[in-house]
């Protein structure tokens, strides 16, 4: 099997490379690529540890990019992890990362929430997400009581952590996907990023486009094409089943390669209230499937 979308501790993931690697190779993978969000750390380690073992790593990354009023993440891979101007880039990303969540940190302090920077920023993240916002959020007897009475808690109650997010991060909405965020990503254009990954010999990958697109952008993905883009990632654990027919059609008829990616972060605890513990469960029907190569 492949997943060609993972992430370790040095984003948002919950195992470190090895330890991800590791879980892989138990869960009967045999490709596989580390997509951290904007940031190589794990990359190295991840390698090693799949040379190890006997899995087949390619290195990646997911950059977060902008293009006309859409936000997209776009997944690099194969390409050189010593390039200067690539890993110059992805820190400055880093960088810019950080005042924007210690802002958010004054901002929900200021709304009268228990948050301790000195503490949010003891991780091994490389670049940080809402959810180490949110998890910190909960991990405070005093926070975790308001959340409580904000949801109407009761005993056996859930409260995902995805509308912990939506609530309490992202202004005037209840997607987590729309609306305006108290912690905006580090971006860049979408065809810097493109040129970015292409002169440092990689292939270029549109993520999840069912995320942030509908049938209305098909047009969209000519003109990522022509900026370079090399394939859409149509098999994803974001996309619901007509979607993912939708966007193998749109790639098949722009000749673009078809990926797969579970986007798996680690296996979900039972408060994010998914259905599902994992990414992976959502492609267990595949495993027994005949899958011709394109």
């Amino acid at each position: 099997m492949i997943d060609l979308h993972l992430h370790s501790y040095y984003s948002d993931g919950v195992y470190s490379p090895s330890e991800l690697a590791k879980k892989m190779k138990l869960a009967g993978f045999s490709v596989v690529s580390l997509t951290d969000h904007n940031g190589l750390d794990g990359v190295k380690e991840f390698l090693k540890q799949g040379g190890k073992i006997g899995l087949k790593v390619i290195p990646g990354v997911e950059i977060y990019t902008r293009f006309r009023d859409k936000h997209l993440h776009l997944l690099g891979y194969g390409f050189d992890l010593e390039d200067k101007k690539l890993n110059s880039v992805l820190k400055g990303l880093q960088k810019q990362r950080i005042p924007r969540i210690k802002k958010a940190i004054e901002i929900l302090q200021n709304e009268g929430w228990e948050m301790r920077e000195k503490e949010i920023f003891e991780t091994n993240a490389s670049y940080l997400g809402l959810v180490h916002l949110a998890n910190f959020l909960k991990k405070s007897p005093r926070n975790w009581a308001r959340i409580k009475k904000d949801f109407d808690w009761f005993p056996g109650k859930i409260i995902p952590i995805t509308e912990i997010i939506a609530k309490y991060f992202i202004k005037n909405s209840h997607s987590i996907y729309g609306g305006h965020s108290i912690c905006p990503e580090t971006t860049i254009p979408v065809d810097q990023a493109i040129a970015l990954l292409k002169q440092a010999g990689g292939k270029t990958i549109l993520a999840h486009p069912g995320v942030s697109l509908s049938w209305k952008d098909n047009a969209l993905i000519v003109d990522l094409k022509n900026m370079g883009l090399d394939g859409i990632e149509a098999i994803s654990s974001h996309h619901s089943w007509q979607q993912i027919e939708h966007w193998q059609i749109i790639a098949k008829e722009s000749g673009l390669i078809i990926t797969a990616g579970s986007d798996f972060h680690g296996i979900l605890p039972q408060e994010w209230g998914l259905s599902i513990n994992s990414q992976w469960d959502y492609f267990k029907v595949l495993k027994n499937t005949e899958i011709e190569p394109l």
